[in-house]
């Protein structure tokens, strides 16, 4: 049987994870700045950095100092996700929120040696031709990173007034909108994490090529840049929808305008991503704006679905 819950948030849970969720925001910059410019390999060993924790020239040379601070932060992160889940043992009571912070800590050690698989399989370490091992890690440690924080989000919300609060009723089917718009925003990242990673991403050359057709490249390059960007007109109009539908059932309407502006934020930014090619922030801003937005899909999703668990038989 399980335990009731506390009739209200623990304030101290609810700090610690958001103090954490503002520092993956900063390890995914990070991360994301480094795949930009090139950085992943500018160390060839893991986890030290030229075995040291202070390598000579990470404060003075750009690819340096993407990666190294990339490591650190993330070191960070996994002493805070390892904080979340010791609180959790000893403060929270309900069994899936608990087990939820112990997953935390899983996907941030998995995340860890995604990335390091990725430099020490790496072609610069092992030889060869090709590279698709190193690529491959790659892009699984591109798309944990997100669900990563899609978990610490849905922790930090069960720690919210938002959580408790939750009295008014909305169908199932809210829900399964709610998971079908995420599903397809996932699909969208994995082929985003594709192109970045393997870096063959076909931008348009000029602005009268258009905007949706990629230009250039061909066969596996052009169909996974089609992909992407068809995909995220789907998974865009999905959420756009889901959006609309938490408004009809009367959530707050911060909660679901935030998706709204998220949406159009990120295609704004893919737009200048494809006319700033040789832009790294740009890039890596759209790259977070993503993460946001999947983040607080996947919340409102789970708000939902709470909510559809209060509604009447």
């Amino acid at each position: 049987m399980s335990q009731p819950e506390a009739a209200a948030p623990d304030r101290r849970l609810f700090g610690l994870c958001l103090l954490t969720l503002g520092w993956s925001v900063l390890v995914l910059q990070a991360g994301g700045f480094t795949t930009s410019i090139r950085a992943g390999m500018a160390f060839l060993d893991w986890p030290l950095s030229n075995g040291s924790v202070n390598p000579p020239g990470w404060l003075t040379e750009i690819d340096k100092f993407a990666e190294h601070s990339h490591r650190l932060a993330a070191m960070g992160l996994g002493l805070l996700s390892i904080a979340i889940a010791v609180a959790h043992g000893f403060r929270e009571s309900r069994r899936g929120i608990r087990l939820a912070a112990y997953a935390l800590v899983g996907l941030v050690v998995f995340q860890g040696l995604l990335g390091g698989l990725r430099v020490l399989l790496d072609k610069l370490n092992i030889g060869g031709e090709g590279n698709f091992k190193a690529v491959a890690f790659a892009v699984g440690h591109a798309v944990n990173a997100q669900l990563t924080l899609a978990l610490l989000a849905f922790i930090a919300l069960a720690h919210s007034l938002a959580w408790y609060q939750a009295r008014h009723t909305a169908p199932r089917s809210l829900f399964r909108t709610g998971a079908l718009a995420a599903g397809l925003t996932l699909s969208v990242i994995v082929a985003g994490a594709v192109m970045r990673q393997g870096h063959f991403t076909a931008w348009v050359s000029s602005p009268s090529d258009g905007l949706f057709i990629p230009s250039i490249g061909t066969g596996v390059v052009w169909w996974v840049n089609l992909l992407h960007r068809g995909g995220a007109l789907v998974a865009g109009t999905a959420v756009l929808f889901f959006a609309v539908q938490l408004g009809r059932h009367g959530f707050p309407f911060l909660r679901w305008s935030s998706l709204v502006v998220l949406v159009f934020l990120q295609v704004l930014l893919g737009i200048l991503s494809i006319q700033l090619p040789l832009n790294p922030h740009v890039r890596t801003v759209h790259l977070v704006v993503g993460a946001a937005l999947f983040s607080s899909l996947c919340a409102a999703m789970m708000l939902a679905r709470r909510c559809s668990e209060k509604s009447p038989a």
